[in-house]
């Protein structure tokens, strides 16, 4: 009897083979042409041309601003369907409520989804106060802890579909310029978590951590949510270490390896 790999290599489809290859070396070194593809790959011009004319027809690839080829935002689109399918229950949710008992805080699961944050997960703290977020909620990126942990770990391309959604402005804090937004990621990026202080509602503060995949690709970001008088500017740095320690477990289970932002 066959083995189930001399199986599937029976069964596999040339052009299907060399469509892959190419998505995945696009994937791993962007901005490349048709001349370089076919170089790198070892496969005929002719064939990548057709390949590369079929997927940037339905959007799986682009052309930059020098005419070479990146990943386009229909392949964004099916990834985002996949995480969407994960069993989130099995996989994060034992995390998610050590750290709500760890910190006695509400803790909320967010993905990203062109430009905005979609919550898929909310884990109320102990005690008599409610927030208003519930699982599905859209966002913008601006005035939000898990918005920011994330916008500020995106590829410039992505993070130019955050700003072409807008700004929300609930608060005399709300961050709504793009200059003053940017120079906030680069704090972010220097202590490894972000802060909703006051942002998006007078009275709460939130703090977020990103969330990576295979790769390094975005995946979301999760987050701690009490009341101002529950988290003192004295305490985030030691609550921001206990969310940062959650991210990245969240982190190795979706496949990620790298080195995680500064703990």
């Amino acid at each position: 009897m066959e083995n189930n790999t001399q199986t599937k290599m029976k069964y596999t489809v040339p052009a299907l083979e060399k469509t892959i290859a190419i998505l995945d070396y696009l994937a791993k070194n962007g901005g490349l042409n048709l001349s370089d593809l076919s170089s790198e790959l070892k496969l005929p011009k002719t064939s990548v041309f057709s390949i590369l004319q079929t997927l940037e027809a339905h959007n799986f690839i682009r052309r930059d601003k020098k005419g070479g080829f990146q990943l386009g935002l229909a392949l964004y689109s099916l990834g985002m369907s996949a995480l969407r399918n994960l069993n989130i229950k099995e996989t994060f949710v034992s995390h998610l409520e050590q750290l709500k008992n760890e910190t006695r805080f509400t803790v909320h699961l967010a993905a990203y989804d062109h430009g905005e944050t979609v919550c898929i997960e909310k884990i109320e703290g102990p005690g008599t106060i409610r927030f208003l977020s519930y699982v599905g909620e859209r966002k913008l990126m601006n005035t939000t802890s898990v918005g920011k942990a994330i916008a500020a770990y995106l590829p410039e391309s992505e993070l130019q579909v955050v700003f072409s959604k807008g700004f929300n402005n609930f608060t005399p804090n709300s961050i709504t310029n793009e200059r003053v937004f940017r120079d906030h990621l680069k704090q972010i990026r220097e202590y490894g978590y972000s802060v909703d202080d006051e942002e998006g509602e007078i009275g709460v503060r939130c703090l977020g951590a990103p969330i990576f995949m295979e790769d390094g690709l975005m995946f979301g970001a999760v987050s701690l949510t009490t009341l101002k008088s529950n988290l003192p500017v004295q305490e985030f740095h030691e609550y921001g270490k206990k969310l940062m320690v959650t991210a990245e477990a969240l982190s190795r289970n979706l496949g990620y390896s790298g080195p995680y932002p500064k703990k």
